[in-house]
């Protein structure tokens, strides 16, 4: 593939720090954004456009990748002054709208939220950003019914948008909607037969919150079938993940937030693993858990406390729990899990499993300048979590009773979609041996032949 001047010379910029060597002014501004934008974080972004007096705002696509690290790094002030010179000379970028929207999100304004997304979407309707956005505050603002009804749409005229197709499934929480959306993505044509992997994950999604669980089997089963007949899928699935999400400034904003309210609480599982392990939280991990003890756990608080805190805005849960979902600026997912006692043990739940704990009492620790509560017997908690905490082990899987010492399976069916989900994983990264043994734990004995026999 050949490449223009002009693109060689961006790409360029993007892999080397070329602008160290640069002189000041707006070409070197120009080119530290584009390379800091992709190999870097966003408070060395901040730092480095504070330090040059300010967002440079001549070119759209380095303005939105600094104004969105600055968003994220919560430097309101200078996005503020930011997002105002870039309306004055970019007034018809559906990005800039998105970026306002999500903006708004964060201070609880999700009608302006929606106002920009829709404003988005009308400058450019084929914008997907802005139409997950507009799915997403629709369900904070709208009627229920007019909402599924949106959703709908949506998924009609983005049947294989990846960013659209998760906004809709992750509203989704009757089976009734998800009927609705699977019929419509049903409808469409589907002449390429690889349109299912671009949306299986999602449409598994919306049935398994819809409490669909068996379809969301046969989606699974499907989609796995289809790569055992030669249809596979563009990309590998991979985990997420804390890296590049700035988990350290979510910890001090948490922490702040609860402490300053009140609301005794302590790091718990994964999280409270990487810092006792590391000292921080584990980069592989894909959110931080909290925990609060039944009798100090109000859900209403809680949603009251962070909603007006605009350093979190709520994350979408599975209906069948009682965590509270949170998402940081800097990215980093949140879980707070209610701890309760039910016989001589101390469980927290997910949505098809819970995990038990010798009750335990609560100990503040030094960790980077925070004074983080953790619990006081932490080899004993970990050892029970974890077995063998101390080895790293990337491959755990806290769902998993071959792994997870403490964990109890509370809704079976739930657990063969996770195998049957995890094998599908593990073949579109080509790992026939590992899906095979998945698909063997969720009693899937024929398919599992079928994919070690190919």
């Amino acid at each position: 593939m050949a490449f223009s001047t002009k693109q060689t010379v961006v790409r360029v910029l993007s892999r080397a720090p070329v602008y160290r060597a640069m002189p000041s002014g707006a070409a070197r501004t120009y080119a530290a954004l584009k390379y800091l934008g992709q190999n870097s974080n966003q408070e060395e972004i901040t730092r480095f456009i504070r330090a040059s007096g300010g967002i440079p705002t001549r070119y759209l696509s380095v303005a939105l990748v600094a104004a969105r690290a600055v968003f994220r790094a919560g430097a309101d002030e200078l996005l503020t002054d930011t997002l105002a010179a870039l309306d004055g000379r970019f007034p018809e970028s559906p990005g800039l709208q998105a970026l306002h929207a999500d903006f708004h999100a964060y201070y609880g304004r999700y009608e302006e939220a929606l106002e920009c997304a829709r404003n988005g979407r009308m400058l450019q309707p084929s914008h997907a950003g802005c139409v997950a956005r507009m799915i997403t505050y629709g369900y904070r603002v709208l009627p229920r019914d007019e909402a599924d009804a949106a959703a709908v749409v949506a998924l009609k005229r983005f049947p294989r948008t990846g960013e659209v197709l998760w906004a809709v499934a992750k509203m989704c929480d009757s089976a009734a909607q998800y009927g609705r959306l699977q019929e419509a993505w049903d409808s469409l044509p589907h002449e390429d037969p690889t349109d299912l992997h671009k949306a299986l994950r999602q449409l598994a999604t919306a049935a398994a919150r819809a409490g669909e669980v068996e379809r969301a089997c046969e989606l699974y089963s499907r989609g796995i079938q289809l790569i055992v007949d030669g249809i596979a899928v563009d990309n590998p699935i991979v985990d997420s993940s804390l890296e590049g999400k700035s988990p350290w400034a979510a910890f001090e904003d948490l922490h702040r937030a609860l402490d300053g309210a009140g609301v005794p609480y302590f790091i718990a599982a994964g999280t409270a693993l990487g810092l006792e392990r590391q000292g921080r939280p584990l980069s592989a991990d894909n959110d931080i858990d909290v925990g609060v003890f039944e009798e100090d756990f109000d859900q209403d608080a809680l949603i009251k406390l962070f909603a007006k805190n605009p350093r979190f805005d709520f994350d979408v849960v599975h209906p069948h729990t009682k965590k509270v979902g949170l998402k940081h600026r800097g990215g980093s997912p949140i879980d707070i899990f209610r701890f309760y006692r039910d016989g001589d043990k101390m469980w927290h739940d997910a949505v098809f499993v819970r995990w038990g704990n010798s009750p335990f009492e609560i100990k503040r620790r030094e960790f980077e300048g925070l004074n983080l509560p953790l619990p006081a017997t932490i080899d004993n908690y970990l050892t029970e979590n974890y077995g063998d905490w101390r080895t790293p082990y990337p491959g755990f899987d806290a769902f998993d009773s071959k792994d997870a010492p403490n964990v109890e399976t509370t809704w079976p069916e739930y657990l063969k979609l996770h195998y049957i989900r995890r094998g599908y994983k593990k073949l579109t990264n080509g790992d026939r041996t590992g899906a095979a043994a998945d698909l063997r734990s969720a009693g899937e004995e024929a398919l599992a032949r079928t994919v070690t026999a190919s």
